[in-house]
């Protein structure tokens, strides 16, 4: 016989009575930790996401106000203000940043300064780049109380280029401060002089001399010439371009100085109150400018080597530190010379027409017209016409289609304050910045003292009037059609950073 007996009740004891609340309590504080980490990591991530883009779209804008300072803050703290999660008034945010510590910069980035606000550490260049970092954003937790953290704090940097790899397009030439829409010189000599040159000033020719900063992007050679004869870099930077960040010399800087724009100034009293563009005076150190403020003047050189270094860096230079030989070679449009493919694209090329549902509206610049002119005298004429007809009427449509990009006849040149370039060694304050777009180009290719010049202009009907001796012949002129702002579209503006139909430019570089 089987005797089936229940199994008897587990006795608990009471040390054990009310574990199982303990663990549930337990379980449910550690539940709901996870559930403050997830809720309020989900909000830091999405913060941390508004921050990138709102660094990414600052950095952008500082970038296309390129380089005056103010106009660099001015953009960067309104564009972030605008695209941050959080809302914060202007003298909050301004406060933000000038408190704002960048401990991560790269090396060779130096801070930028405004003339309101001071140094802003949070907003630095480099020869290269813009390097914003956006300052910290405080998120307050929700769950995140529970396990004791009331805050969470994130940020955001990004860094962009300012060049390209065809080189920066800054030409080492000077505008005159008094040049106008049309035809201007940008480099002329002691020979056969033609308008709209007018001759050398005690033997400045309108050649800027910058030393080398050395570009990572380029890429370029540091290198710190003598200030007393710079020029020996003048044909990498017309090939190439200037291969460094140039600011302008403020409205408000110009006025403090008492300087009138005819005054022959003298080099120490300029370089006494401008950042110029040149190499430290010690140990040949390169140097962004004394005090860290990027350079807001230029240093134009002297003598007649200057012309063999224009002859070289627009003609007959091969292999220059950025892979390309001379300026004018760097084209798939190109014309014969003596030897050496030259580009032949003349600015009446990239000109739209005038009427029609899509024309721009102004007769003057009608494109087919004056590409019809078979006489290239008076196409010249007519191009003339059209630019400083635009100019005086005031017009503001957009006349040149983008395909003017296409072409290295196109840069952009520093406009002097002065209207003239000074004597002998001399520097220069930049007031601001004109895309200009070469012209003529006359080759002294014969002896005597009348130096007769043979003139190549692009688009010429055909090549048998340009037979100099390249054995002997130097550019003694170089002229460029001098173009506003609102002539090209802002596509064509943004590749130099800083220009804007504002037109209160300052490029770099």
């Amino acid at each position: 016989m089987v005797n089936l007996q229940q199994p008897a009740m587990p006795v608990i004891s009471r040390s054990e009575q009310g574990a199982a609340a303990v663990t549930i309590a337990l379980a449910m504080v550690l539940l709901m930790g996870v559930a403050a980490v997830a809720i309020d990591l989900g909000v830091g991530w999405n913060e941390r996401r508004q921050d990138q883009t709102s660094s990414d779209l600052a950095t952008v804008a500082g970038a296309l106000s390129f380089a005056d300072q103010d106009a660099i803050v001015n953009e960067v703290l309104s564009t972030s203000l605008t695209n941050v999660d959080s809302t914060f008034s202007n003298a909050e945010w301004e406060a933000l940043w000038t408190s704002c510590l960048d401990s991560d910069r790269p090396p060779g980035f130096l801070p930028i300064t405004s003339s309101t606000l001071g140094v802003i550490d949070c907003i630095s260049v480099n020869p290269s780049f813009l390097r914003v970092r956006l300052p910290d954003q405080v998120v307050a937790t929700s769950f995140g109380r529970v396990i004791g953290s009331d805050q969470l704090t994130t940020h955001a940097d990004t860094i962009v280029t300012l060049l390209d790899g065809d080189g920066t397009g800054l030409l080492p030439f000077a505008v005159r401060g008094d040049a106008g829409a049309g035809e201007i010189c940008l480099d002329t000599g002691t020979g056969q002089i033609d308008p709209p040159c007018d001759g050398n000033e005690s033997g400045s020719f309108g050649n800027i001399a910058p030393p080398l900063f050395g570009n990572p992007f380029l890429p370029t050679t540091p290198e710190c010439s003598n200030q007393s004869s710079a020029n020996n870099h003048v044909a990498e930077s017309i090939a190439m371009g200037i291969d460094h960040l140039l600011f302008t010399f403020t409205q408000a800087q110009w006025t403090a100085t008492g300087w009138n724009v005819g005054d022959n100034t003298s080099n120490n009293t300029v370089d006494a109150q401008v950042n110029m563009d040149e190499c430290n005076d010690t140990g040949g150190e390169l140097a962004e400018a004394a005090d860290g403020v990027p350079i807001e003047g230029v240093y134009i050189d002297t003598g007649n080597n200057v012309k063999a270094d224009t002859t070289e860096g627009l003609i007959t230079g091969v292999n220059f530190q950025d892979g390309g030989d001379a300026r004018l070679t760097r084209s798939s449009v190109t014309r014969d010379l003596d030897g050496y493919d030259l580009d032949n694209i003349p600015l009446w090329t990239h000109l739209m027409a005038a009427g029609g549902a899509t024309g721009h509206g102004v007769a003057v610049c009608d494109g087919p017209t004056i590409r019809a002119e078979p006489d290239l005298g008076l196409r010249n004429d007519l191009m003339r016409t059209c630019l400083e007809t635009y100019a005086s009427n005031g017009e503001t449509a957009q006349i040149f289609a983008d395909t003017i990009l296409g072409t290295p006849r196109l840069g952009v040149a520093p406009r002097i304050w002065h209207t003239g370039l000074g004597s002998g060694l001399s520097f220069r304050p930049i007031k601001s910045f004109d895309v200009v777009y070469i012209a003529g180009i006359w080759l002294n290719d014969a002896q005597g003292p009348t130096k007769p010049a043979t003139v190549f202009y692009p688009d010429e009907n055909d090549s048998s009037d340009i037979t100099p001796n390249k054995n002997n012949w130097v550019v003694e002129q170089v002229t460029a059609w001098l173009l506003l702002p609102d002539m090209v579209s802002d596509t064509v503006l943004a590749i130099y950073p800083g220009l804007t139909n504002e037109f209160q430019p300052s490029i770099y570089q």
